[in-house]
């Protein structure tokens, strides 16, 4: 589905707030925050993650009035240097301690509930624990973050305890991730896991899910591979298989582990249980991706972006340019393009 640039101009944010408020909700789910959608409301707590949808009569005037996360790259700087990452490795990085939370800030007041840090390696920005602990403090917003793990020391958990929602280790052959994994649950830290899911990687993809419930974690997120290397998409028959295995391993760990899929494998997981009917993946709509060097993507992996120096500015592209946020990125993988771009030439490249 395609948002149209000829929509009607959106209510002041005080206005689509006050409908909001105004909409009666249980009792038990009165102190969460509010997100209005398009005809319904979300209510949201950041500390356990939990999301609450009411729809009705009550919630059929209330439309979405900003993005409900972005998606933040604050650095460009890593640590490690895998072939399959999507950032633009000649990109600044020109966001600080104070310029991040004063945009981040702005857009909580605009109504965007999280904010989900990357990069580079996040905990490679200078003062990032500080700002992880200013924004619990002064700002609505829920933020979780992904990592390496590889600079993430118990001192810098410590720091951060009871202010983040979750961590997310991206797990990589080189990144000492079961050490990682034991330490955060020896430290009782909410986190999960990231494992890009690779025609190399699916036949022992349960041994390693397994060994991470072993180790302590309770929830996987199975990555799709967006990109031009063709060897690292997963065949249509592979793709199958994947959702076959899924759903055998989601069956197996019912009550120990959350095993999920992200919205980049779109239609290919067929059989899966889905958390919400829709066809479209939601980037540029549900969230948006700011960069280390001051632009608003799609996704991560979108060739459309847009300069930003303010949250006015963020929100302006988001109400003004849906169009453009809604086209498919030209990586082949993307949910979006028929076939996901795998059955066209690469840019630069061939079948």
């Amino acid at each position: 589905m395609r948002a149209s640039d000829s929509s009607p101009p959106a209510p002041s944010l005080t206005d689509a707030a006050d409908d909001a408020d105004r909409v009666p909700v249980p009792a038990p789910f009165a102190r969460l925050r509010r997100f209005p959608l398009d005809g319904a409301l979300l209510l949201f707590d950041r500390d356990s993650g939990t999301n609450v949808r009411c729809e009705g009569p009550e919630t059929a005037h209330l439309r979405q009035r900003a993005p409900r996360a972005v998606q933040f790259g604050i650095t460009n700087r890593c640590n490690l240097a895998c072939t399959f990452c999507s950032r633009d490795l000649e990109a600044r990085s020109d966001w600080t301690a104070d310029s991040a939370f004063a945009v981040l800030s702005g857009l909580a007041s605009a109504g965007v509930l999280e904010v989900a840090f990357g990069g580079g390696e996040p905990w490679a920005f200078p003062r990032f624990e500080e700002l992880v602990c200013r924004l619990h403090g002064e700002t609505p917003l829920a933020v979780s973050f992904t990592t390496n793990g590889l600079a993430l020391t118990r001192r810098r958990l410590d720091a951060v305890r009871g202010r983040y929602g979750q961590c997310r280790v991206s797990l990589y052959d080189d990144n000492d991730w079961r050490g990682t994994v034991a330490r955060l649950a020896d430290a009782g830290a909410r986190f999960g896991v990231n494992y890009l899911v690779t025609p190399e990687r699916l036949s022992s993809l349960e041994t390693v899910v397994l060994e991470l419930v072993a180790l302590g974690c309770r929830d996987v997120l199975l990555l799709s591979y967006n990109g031009a290397d063709r060897a690292l998409h997963l065949a249509p028959d592979a793709a199958r298989d994947l959702a076959r295995r899924v759903a055998l391993l989601g069956r197996a760990l019912v009550g120990r582990c959350h095993l999920k899929l992200d919205v980049c494998w779109g239609e290919r997981m067929e059989g899966v249980p889905r958390l919400f009917d829709r066809a479209d993946c939601g980037a540029g709509r549900e969230f948006l991706v700011l960069t280390s060097d001051r632009k608003v993507m799609p996704c991560s992996f979108h060739h459309v972006t847009f300069p930003v120096a303010s949250a006015d500015e963020v929100m302006a592209v988001w109400r003004g340019q849906r169009e453009a946020l809604a086209s498919a990125s030209r990586l082949p993988g993307c949910a979006r393009t028929p076939g996901y771009g795998l059955e066209s030439p690469a840019p630069g490249g061939t079948a």
